[in-house]
């Protein structure tokens, strides 16, 4: 786990907490005394260093309260540390005359001490006029140039057709050279210790110093001219007259993180409408991937996947690239970029309007926004970019000393897991078995250094890979197994994985083999192995490769972590894209902590915000598990003691909520849909008469969430030929919600409701499906929500059997992994209800968006009064009447008695 040393300050440097509103710059003059509280809370979180869960639910102003409370403290941050910085050149240390440490010693305290009174003004300052003073020189030498070639164009001879042929020609000849990796030279870091420049391994491969390493890469060639991998400048000494930029040097900022870009561009547009953006001019910038960002036409064509526009731009920047082959919106001079980081720094935008503004400038808008993080205050991000260490890497995203928001964190915990979790199928183990033999067989005399031993060795594992697969397709059973046992599975345990690893990511290979796979797929393959197959030819010739080299790299990286706390390994039989079946290879990284510590450890402070956070107590102890020992050096915000939960009710009266627990349908018969009742036709047509009649009193849009789509299927043809469906319909038409499209039947359902004279609709849909998360059903949209059945996740699941005997087995307890809720320990248990139970909270705040807002909160279930389960739910909803079973008749009157109150809606 990453550990860093606190940084000190005495009681009179602590920033005090405003108390109003207009200290917060809120753009509202009477906020809700929530969001008050929340930002003040939110205040003192990052200047105490913490780490915090905000719940605060939907429709209570969590953005907005987000937005002020951090970059107040920003701002209040800055102005601290300018009053400090002079304090800070006046630092010295007290000696004695007896003190014999070096002078270097004396240095470095006083440095920690600079350093621990927050006095960086001085460096950054200084650092500031050298990044300043390149930029002016850089433009000034530039605009010359430019000049330059102006009047030499003029002056210039015509082509001569000759040289231009011979040229074409030579540029053929650099194309292909484009395909070869470039040379590779490994080595072990304790080989700088080594006086000579190299030396051989125990595989009898050279291994070189540290220094001779650098200098041949340096000496590579038909390097990306944007890629991060050329940005190490940190120790470059620019006076301002290099034409090589010197690093620009970083300000504190406020780092936000959200699930879809929709979400991105919603933070952005509130940042606008503060005076954070009008008067304090605050400078924001939004990352994404090239998917929502190339503006390059030609980039963009016939690329289905962002591997496959990533590997299509990095292509198109290589310096053997041809004049006609590159991208024109990456310019060759500084200028461009510096103007287009210039525009986002005085103009907020989103992810839209930096692609706009990208194709005004005829600059890449995605290395602009790049470009533009160092300066900027705060930082608008996708999940998967800021949860991945080595995304954060490639974006040049540096944690340190920074506050992060997680907006939407209820699903946090499966987010990091599904990252870090990489599935590997024998389709694609056998097509890139043939496309490195492919690439092998034609480039192999002309690969330097190490490349020939790895690229076979990388061949042999594939080989490995690939007979274990189709040896095992005949096999319907699961296994679950570590990622040692495995490789002893497919008899590839002598092979060096964790070396393999390492080339794949410093050579590049797979970037080769994407530019390869293309040139086969436009001239066809010229050449062969012995055995090609169909499914190579399909491979090649299609956008497949780049998705599949990631899919490779991502496996193996995780292959070379083979002792990571966690890991686990499904080897299980899926149905073939043709026919039959064919065996897939999924890695679990089961322990999140490790993703997470990481972050929590490096920025200043973590706060996980949302509408629904509850239950917390199990993604604290994820998030950052108790250690078996004391840890006197260990950040406090990695504690889970010291973890904090903030909660606030909403902003709606009680009497606009009507929540009630169905234990019994208007027949008589119990609700309760586990498992083994699914099947009870009873029971479902029971189900159906009872929303039927709920249809009957409830005004306005109807939404009912169903735990699966098979039990919607099943209910649904049960209620068709039962008459119940015509009988809905009659005063509400059915809308049915399916696992391939939802878009159209929300608009369908959307417009029936606001349609004149409408009764209203019913909608179905199913928990953790598309209408189950980020859906506004506010007003007449969704007048009640029905949650038929409780969703607790399939036990049949290999990956939700091996996460809850992991954790249960952190707390210490004996591990399982039946499939049976009654065989589990009580952690496994208590995961497992929380895991339904987030599902839940998630439908149900799809209603209640406003503060005027009202609606009914139906459970078709018994067993939502049940103690374990109710205490889970919402703070609005718990302690309500959801807490007491109710037969359908007094339920059905409580219901209609609730829509005949006088509401007094202000929309």
């Amino acid at each position: 786990m990453v550990t860093r040393v606190l940084d000190e300050t005495t009681p009179a440097e602590c920033l005090p907490t405003p108390q109003t509103a207009s200290e917060f710059l809120f753009p509202i003059a009477t906020p809700y005394s929530i969001q008050l509280d929340f930002m003040q809370r939110l205040f003192e979180t990052i200047e105490k260093r913490e780490f915090a869960i905000f719940e605060s639910p939907t429709g209570t102003g969590k953005s907005l309260s987000i937005i002020c409370g951090a970059l107040t403290w920003l701002k209040h941050d800055g102005e601290r540390k300018a009053r400090v910085a002079p304090i800070a050149a006046d630092i010295t240390l007290t000696t004695t005359a007896d003190d014999q440490r070096p002078d270097w010693v004396v240095a470095y305290e006083k440095k920690q001490k600079m350093d621990a009174s927050n006095a960086v003004g001085l460096d950054s300052d200084d650092a500031q006029q050298k990044y300043s003073r390149w930029v002016a020189n850089t433009r000034r030498r530039e605009a010359a140039d430019r000049k330059k070639r102006m009047m030499a164009s003029r002056r210039a001879a015509p082509t001569d057709m000759s040289k231009k042929r011979k040229t074409e020609e030579d540029g053929n000849d650099s194309d292909d050279e484009m395909m070869v990796v470039e040379a590779y030279y490994s080595g072990d870091e304790e080989d700088t210790q080594q006086k000579s420049g190299s030396k051989l391994d125990d595989d009898g491969e050279v291994q070189y110093s540290t220094a001779v390493r650098k200098l041949l890469e340096r000496r590579a060639g038909n390097r990306p001219l944007y890629d991060s991998s050329d940005d190490d400048n940190s120790d470059n000494d620019n006076s301002g007259d290099s034409a090589v930029p010197p690093k620009e040097p970083s300000v504190t900022k406020i780092i936000y993180a959200s699930r879809t870009h929709s979400q991105l561009q919603q933070f952005i547009n509130e940042i606008k409408r503060t005076q954070f953006a009008s008067k304090d001019k605050v400078k924001c910038v939004t990352l994404g991937s090239r998917m929502q960002l190339c503006v390059n036409d030609r980039a963009r064509q016939g690329a289905q996947s962002v591997h496959a526009i990533n590997e299509r731009c990095l292509e198109m920047q290589t310096a053997g690239s041809k004049k006609s082959a590159r991208c024109g919106y990456l310019p060759l001079q500084h200028t461009p970029m510096l103007d287009f980081k210039d525009a986002t720094g005085s103009t907020i935008m989103d992810i839209e309007e930096l692609a706009m503004e990208g194709r005004r400038r005829c600059t890449c808008p995605y290395y602009g926004a790049r470009a533009s993080i160092n300066g900027a205050q705060v930082v608008a991000l996708p999940y998967n970019t800021l949860l991945s260490r080595s995304a954060r890497q490639a974006m040049g995203i540096s944690l340190t000393g920074n506050v992060v928001i997680i907006d939407e964190a209820h699903n946090l915990v499966d987010t990091i897991l599904a990252i870090h979790s990489i599935a590997l199928d024998w389709r694609t183990v056998r097509a890139l078995l043939e496309m490195v033999q492919m690439y092998f067989t034609k480039y192999w005399r002309r690969l330097k250094g190490s490349n020939v031993t790895y690229i076979r060795q990388t061949i042999a594992l594939l080989k490995a890979l690939n007979k274990f697969m189709q040896s095992t397709t005949t096999d319907s059973n699961t296994r679950v197994v570590s990622v040692n046992e495995f490789l002893t599975l497919a008899h590839a345990d002598h092979i060096n994985v964790y070396k393999i690893d390492r080339y794949l990511r410093e050579s590049k290979l797979g970037r080769k083999l994407n530019m390869f796979s293309d040139r086969l797929g436009q001239n066809g393959s010229a050449v062969t192995t012995k055995r090609p197959t169909t499914a190579v030819r399909e491979t090649v010739a299609g956008p497949a490769p780049a998705t599949a080299v990631a899919a490779f790299e991502a496996f193996m990286e995780c292959l070379g972590k083979p002792d990571r706390t966690g890991s686990r390994l499904v080897i299980r039989t899926i149905p073939s894209k043709g026919s039959g079946t064919e065996v897939e290879l999924k890695y679990l990284q089961l322990d999140p902590s490790e993703a997470f510590g990481e972050i929590c450890a490096e920025a200043r402070a973590v706060v996980l915000a949302g509408g629904t956070m509850k239950p917390a107590n199990d993604v604290v102890e994820q998030l950052l598990p108790r250690r078996d020992e004391p840890q006197p050096t260990l950040d406090s915000k990695l504690d889970p003691a010291n973890a904090r939960l903030f909660a606030w009710s909403h902003v709606v009266d009680r009497s606009h909520i009507c929540s009630v627990v169905v234990g019994s349908g208007p027949t008589g018969t119990p609700l309760r849909f586990a498992h083994g009742d699914q099947g009870d036709a009873t029971k479902l047509r029971e189900a159906g008469l009872a929303l039927a009649a709920l249809c009957q009193v409830i005004p306005g849009g109807v939404v009912a969430f169903f735990p699966s789509y098979a039990l919607l299927d099943r209910m649904y043809r049960n209620w068709t030929t039962a008459g119940i469906v015509d009988r809905i319909a009659k005063r509400k038409p059915v809308f049915v919600e399916s696992s391939t499209s939802s878009g159209d039947v929300l608009e369908l359902y959307s417009a029936r409701i606001k349609a004149a004279e409408s009764t209203g609709a019913l909608l179905l849909s199913v928990v953790g499906g598309r209408l189950s998360e980020g859906i506004n059903f506010s007003d007449d949209l969704g007048r009640a929500v029905v949650m038929v059945g409780v969703p607790f996740p399939s036990l049949a699941s290999p990956e939700l059997a091996e996460r809850l005997a992991y954790y249960e087995g952190i707390g210490g307890a004996q591990s399982t992994t039946s499939g049976v809720i009654g065989s589990m320990g009580p952690r496994a248990k208590e995961l497992y209800e929380s895991l339904c139970m987030r599902a839940v909270n998630q439908s149900i705040g799809r209603a209640i968006r406003h503060r005027k807002d009202y609606a009914a909160i139906v459970f078709l279930d018994a067993r939502y009064a049940e103690q374990r389960i109710s205490r889970k739910l919402p703070n609005w909803i718990a302690g309500s009447s959801a807490s007491n079973v109710s037969a359908f008749g007094p339920a059905l009157a409580q219901v209609s008695l609730f829509f005949k109150q006088d509401f007094d809606i202000v929309t």
